[in-house]
């Protein structure tokens, strides 16, 4: 596992099984053997002798997820019922909270506006920017977020969560109570993204957005998207409290 998230970084895609022995701090025949099998199975492949990159079984798993995933499934009609209701070039997107991070698994389009930064699918992208993220971590307890907060003390100011963690909590605290979240001009200047919560009975695990382009964003169009987006969260919520109980 840890082998494969060394692909999975963002500074370095292809590596040696010197370097990735080095990296890892094990020896280059253990390496070798991990090399060889995940090569066998095609989670990685060799582009050039030595050196290797992902493999087709990523994309195969992928494909696999995207077809079997059930929060992708119970998705797809409630985001094509926010389209609906948006401005054309909207794009509805789902996302997972992922360690620490957020992350697109599902967006849904007629035709796509070209935004300057977006949730891009498979992107993790963090918990303080944009509302996708910052409506799940609003939801997320108090005691887990101080300490991701300590990190990054100066982006949550950035983004205007609070100076301080007083006023992190406060601002946390308001944006709960509130049906859906709305951002403008965070993940770039040219979207805005309206998201609401999704949870599996009281744990938040997701969001559930329209992005629109932030031309068209006028506050009749917020106030217009705001509770279709809200009841789009509602209904994702009941659908995977459902499937959670379904399942224990």
């Amino acid at each position: 596992m840890r082998l494969l998230e060394l692909f999975s970084g963002d500074s370095k895609s292809d590596w040696s099984v010197d370097e990735a022995a080095i990296e890892l701090g094990l020896s280059a025949s253990h390496t070798y053997r991990y090399f060889r099998t995940l090569s066998g199975a095609g989670y990685i492949s060799a582009f050039t002798p030595g050196r290797y990159v992902l493999g087709p079984a990523i994309i195969a798993l992928d494909r696999k997820m995207r077809l079997g995933d059930p929060m992708i499934q119970a998705a797809r009609l409630v985001m094509g019922d926010m389209l609906n209701a948006a401005p054309a070039d909207s794009i509805a997107i789902l996302c997972r909270y992922f360690q620490e991070h957020v992350m697109c698994v599902h967006e849904e389009f007629t035709t796509r506006f070209k935004q300057d930064i977006s949730y891009e699918r498979g992107l993790p992208r963090p918990l303080y920017q944009g509302a996708a993220s910052k409506v799940i971590l609003a939801h997320l307890p108090l005691r887990q977020v101080k300490p991701y907060y300590e990190g990054v003390t100066g982006e949550f100011e950035r983004f205007g969560l609070g100076a301080n963690w007083a006023q992190v909590k406060q601002t946390l605290r308001s944006l709960r109570n509130e049906s859906v979240v709305i951002t403008s001009g965070e993940l770039g200047n040219s979207a805005a993204g309206i998201s609401a919560a999704v949870f599996d009975d009281k744990r938040v695990i997701g969001s559930i957005s329209i992005v629109i382009p932030v031309v068209d964003a006028s506050p009749e169009v917020r106030t217009l998207l705001a509770p279709i987006v809200a009841k789009a969260g509602a209904e994702m919520t009941q659908k995977m409290t459902v499937l959670a109980s379904s399942g224990s």
